[in-house]
């Protein structure tokens, strides 16, 4: 009788576990909840380069602010995260910020690439996850250094020697 017991309860315990792993997979394809992963000439979580300003705002929800004649998607005080929306080409443009590189109201954005890259990356990881830049410009008074990778369409922004900005562009 005993091994019938255990049987049983081993059986409970399996299909528990598979209905949680298969409710969580459909959360995940629903929204964007948790770490998004970005990728690069892709998209970020469920949202892909291309997609129109009404899909992006399904997917991530209202913004905080909108802004240079509705292109401008802005979810930098909740997400640390922006959108750029082409009325015709759709969404061109993902930046992600931390508190450190604007003066506004910010949230340090949360995801990552899909090769580990988030906001607090060192120079090195980057380059050992893309290769050395194309190039590297300074901004903002020498205080900023810019990392240029032409075919990801990407830009890594560190302070510091901080990565604190992110920006990828749709494929050309």
């Amino acid at each position: 009788m005993k091994n019938k017991r255990e049987i049983l309860l081993l059986g409970l315990g399996t299909l528990c576990l598979v209905t949680l792993i298969s409710c969580n997979e459909k959360a995940d394809e629903e929204a964007p909840v948790g770490e998004l992963i970005i990728e690069p000439l892709a998209g970020i979580g469920p949202v892909k380069f291309g997609m129109s300003k009404e899909e992006v705002i399904k997917h991530f929800g209202q913004p905080d602010k909108v802004l240079a004649d509705g292109t401008k998607l802005n979810y930098v005080s909740s997400r640390g995260l922006s959108f750029t929306v082409d009325s015709e080409l759709g969404m061109q443009e993902i930046s992600c910020w931390s508190k450190g590189m604007l003066p506004s109201r910010i949230t340090t954005f949360a995801g990552r690439t899909k090769e580990g890259i988030g906001i607090g990356a060192t120079q090195e990881q980057i380059v050992a996850a893309y290769g050395p830049p194309d190039r590297i410009s300074t901004g903002s008074k020498g205080v900023i250094q810019n990392l240029h990778y032409d075919k990801l369409s990407a830009k890594f922004s560190l302070q510091e020697g901080k990565l604190m900005a992110m920006i990828l562009e749709a494929p050309k």
